[in-house]
């Protein structure tokens, strides 16, 4: 069920085959030449077909791994830019051994207001077992991911993970992959989680940046954790941790208009002076800026602001950007701002203002 973005505020909230599989399968089968009619079947060529489609049916399902796409459009429905993809997709990954676990840094971007990091985690050996979020192992497994639900026929809707554990005589163990940014420029972190359909998981980490933080490559610190639990108890029997410095290029701007309003427009007191557009390979940023009038507070220009949305040409809401976070700011009266993260492939000619009655044209 995708999740409602309506009200949705980060800052806040901190804390069928597929079709590659079945081209493989295709490409495989037809790898393995006919027989003449006059031959007999023979039980070898019959037995190296299987091999192979095995081996094609591991390679297509190994390619179909969960990542930051897959993460927008099963939880919020966003469909990422294609710079943005092409930009996941090209991201060198890193890899790192954490007690029994590796960690892959398999997709990580960077603009100046977000970092994207995906990481994906299992037992080095192969094993299997079960992958709790965090070290959240009593919220419930079919809550959480219908995969691993569905995967272990876990028909109790309330079953724990250590519940789990003791009915499957799973391991149990709680991985969490970060980025940490330092203090001075960390607004706060998202974090979430995704299981493939093997039930590993892939841990998802978004830290936002302090406005004009970054320009240029960005040291960060990439924190790994690994915690097992006793199936039984719950006890916690082990802890593993690491930390590894990294260095991130910031994706650069790569598009920028200043849009300028065609009519003189006020909102409870805020004049509406400009809004500007910034597109990097994440996506589109729209920041309006406004002019408050002597005496109002901060507090009653952040109550106007967020009655405020920035849409299209025609007044409807912009697709949601990668940020998922909509950020009004009365720091320095007497001017205000409001940004808003779009996931768009180019600027637009042309937005609006929307707030109330009042819709206020730019261009």
């Amino acid at each position: 069920m995708k999740r409602d973005l309506e009200h949705l505020d980060l800052k806040r909230a901190f804390r069928p085959v597929p079709e590659s599989c079945h081209r493989a399968l295709m490409d495989a089968a037809r790898s393995v030449g006919e027989e003449k009619p006059v031959k007999r079947f023979s039980y070898r060529a019959a037995l190296i077909a299987a091999v192979i489609l095995i081996a094609a049916m591991a390679v297509a399902y190994a390619a179909v791994r969960l990542g930051w796409i897959d993460y927008y459009d099963q939880q919020y429905g966003i469909a990422v830019p294609k710079s943005a993809q092409e930009a996941l997709t090209a991201s060198k990954s890193k890899t790192y051994q954490v007690g029994p676990m590796t960690f892959t840094y398999q997709q990580m971007l960077t603009d100046k207001r977000i970092v994207l990091s995906s990481a994906a985690i299992r037992l080095t050996d192969g094993g299997e077992a079960l992958y709790a979020n965090d070290t959240n192992i009593y919220d419930s497994v079919s809550a959480i991911t219908d995969t691993v639900a569905n995967l272990y026929s876990l028909s109790d809707y309330q079953e724990t993970w250590l519940e789990a554990a003791q009915e499957l005589d799973l391991p149990l163990y709680g991985v969490r992959a970060l980025v940490e940014l330092p203090p001075e420029i960390d607004l706060g972190s998202m974090e979430d989680a995704l299981w493939n359909e093997d039930g590993t998981i892939v841990y998802f980490n978004m830290p936002m940046l302090a406005p004009g933080s970054v320009d240029g490559n960005l040291n960060a610190t990439l924190y790994m954790a690994v915690t097992q639990f006793d199936p039984i108890t719950g006890e916690r029997l082990e802890k593993w941790e690491a930390r590894e410095e990294v260095t991130l290029p910031v994706a650069p701007l790569l598009e920028e208009k200043t849009y300028l309003p065609q009519e003189n427009a006020t909102f409870d007191g805020l004049t509406l002076e400009s809004v500007r557009g910034e597109r990097y390979a994440t996506g589109v940023y729209l920041c309006a800026t406004f002019s408050a009038p002597e005496g109002m507070t901060r507090e009653e220009a952040l109550d106007v602001l967020h009655t405020l949305s920035i849409c299209d040409a025609d007044g409807a809401p912009l697709p949601m950007g990668l940020s998922l976070s909509i950020c009004p700011d009365a720091e320095a009266l007497p001017v205000a701002t409001l940004e808003v993260p779009a996931s768009l492939e180019t600027l637009p000619d042309e937005v609006t203002v929307v707030g109330g009655e009042t819709i206020a044209h730019l261009n």
